[in-house]
């Protein structure tokens, strides 16, 4: 099940369910429907992810496989989340997990160990651009949490969110352009 918005999946399997949007944490299939269940960076962003881990165990048949994608708590994405904190609201109160607490493998662990037997492998993709103009263009305009956050801010706010998100992808500055590694967790698994 692919995740499409923080918190919402769609079904995997086109033949026998229309695509839709699903909430992670209640989905509407029935108990051990799917073979397998799939998220490439996407569970991570469900708001309660206890809630949305037991939904993936419920849904996978015992013998299934569940596969993730994950970014690393301390990897350059976060990083580059950490540039636009400063100009994010205030948190409510509580203030809802991390997403990158699944950037952790005692953390996955936690939450699908008692389900799956899970198997773990670093991996890094690299988001490659001409410069730093041209990756704030890509994601204040395609990537859902900037796109949102330059929506929220005035104009002065979005030029200094805008001059501090171009020097963070300079720093990945190569001959070509911009480079910039982002490092993620695989998580295999095998329903118990």
């Amino acid at each position: 099940m692919p995740l499409h918005q923080p918190g919402e999946c769609s079904s995997a399997r086109s033949e026998e369910y229309s695509p839709g949007t699903y909430n992670a944490e209640r989905l509407p299939f029935a108990d051990g429907e799917f073979d397998a269940v799939i998220s490439t960076c996407g569970i991570m962003f469900a708001r309660r992810p206890e809630a949305a881990a037991a939904e993936l165990a419920r849904v996978c048949r015992q013998g299934g496989r569940i596969a993730l994608t994950t970014w690393l708590s301390d990897s350059n994405l976060f990083k580059m989340f950490l540039v636009m904190k400063p100009y994010m609201p205030p948190p409510p109160t509580p203030a809802p997990s991390s997403p990158f607490e699944w950037g952790r493998t005692e953390r996955i662990q936690e939450l699908l160990g008692q389900a799956f037997d899970l198997k773990f492998e670093k991996g890094t993709s690299y988001y490659r651009e001409l410069s730093g103009e041209a990756a704030w263009e890509t994601f204040s305009t395609g990537y859902g949490p900037t796109k949102s956050l330059v929506a929220s801010l005035d104009d002065a706010r979005q030029a200094e969110l805008k001059r501090d998100f171009i020097a963070f992808h300079e720093g990945f500055r190569t001959d070509l352009g911009i480079c910039v590694p982002r490092e993620y967790w695989v998580t295999l698994g095998v329903r118990r």
